[in-house]
């Protein structure tokens, strides 16, 4: 049975005290991440987060020679390094970051913003027609009659969201006693697919996919939001459902210790995955949300 937000809403009485959140996915913390049965889990299998899918990668951007200690040459001629000038760019932006960057004070600029619509838009083409790229949607979570705001910084979709990048650009916000920022990341993922619910006017099953980027280093989290989920959370904080967001590279939740598109084997590896993920979003559109799930 379809079940649209006003039915959720009017379930107010069975609330669980979502009055108890942080006002907005800005400030979300451990203590929301915890109210909201949630918690994220490092694994070492990149099939528990990236699609299973056959791609070809833009091979023309792994460039195997050129690695960090390469990038932080003050000489670095990049106009020898290929013949390509959106390669030449990518690199460009790659150089500025290692360069400037300094994990202990922050970078400061826009480098990360620049480097991250780069991959976006020139490297992988998310916004290539069926796909659409949106900067900084503004959305809304509602928990029970709480409504939360959200604003994430690039959401990809077809007619439904499937992946968010998440980037900062100033390292000092991202620290352990921050839990590195992870529960922001919750907060969003569920805000995406609270308007995935919205458009489809009803609940349902979903996968949801997050690229971090911090300075050079990424990493992939995927989540499956079940659709009993959706429903408890329709009345407030879930008591017996809970959602388990798996996060790779399966080591913690320091970002630093992510794919370094600094370095070719990531470069590699975060082109290989971000491609799956692509086709992924392009094989969703020949299917439909099912009417009961």
């Amino acid at each position: 049975m379809e079940q649209t937000k006003s039915s959720r809403s009017s379930r107010s009485k069975n609330l669980q005290g979502p009055e108890s959140l942080s006002n907005s996915a800005f400030l979300f913390n451990t203590r929301d991440v915890s109210a909201l049965k949630a918690r994220f889990c490092s694994t070492t299998s990149a099939d528990d987060v990236i699609p299973d899918k056959t791609v070809d990668i833009p091979q023309e951007y792994v460039l195997p020679d050129i690695d960090r200690a390469v990038l932080n040459r003050a000489d670095l001629d990049i106009s020898r390094l290929s013949t390509n000038d959106y390669v030449r760019a990518f690199i460009h932006i790659l150089h500025k970051i290692v360069k400037h960057a300094k994990l202990d004070i922050g970078t400061g600029d826009s480098l990360t913003d620049s480097l991250v619509a780069d991959l976006i838009y020139n490297v992988l083409a998310f916004s290539q027609w069926p796909l659409k790229v949106e900067l900084h949607p503004t959305m809304k979570l509602f928990i029970g009659h709480v409504i939360l705001p959200a604003k994430a910084e690039f959401a990809i979709s077809n007619k439904y969201y499937y992946l968010l990048f998440v980037e900062d650009k100033y390292l000092t916000n991202v620290r352990p006693d921050f839990d590195y920022g992870e529960p922001q990341i919750l907060a969003e993922m569920l805000a995406c697919g609270e308007e995935n619910l919205q458009r489809a006017c009803k609940t349902y099953t979903m996968n949801m996919f997050v690229v971090r980027v911090i300075s050079t280093y990424v990493t992939f989290y995927r989540a499956t939001i079940h659709k009993e989920y959706w429903d408890e959370l329709g009345n407030g904080c879930p008591r017996r459902q809970s959602l388990t967001i798996f996060r790779w590279p399966g080591n913690s939740s320091n970002p630093f210790l992510g794919f370094d598109l600094a370095d070719p084997n990531g470069r590699r590896t975060v082109l290989e995955s971000l491609c799956k993920i692509r086709q992924y979003i392009l094989d969703s559109l020949f299917f439909t949300i099912p009417l009961k799930v």
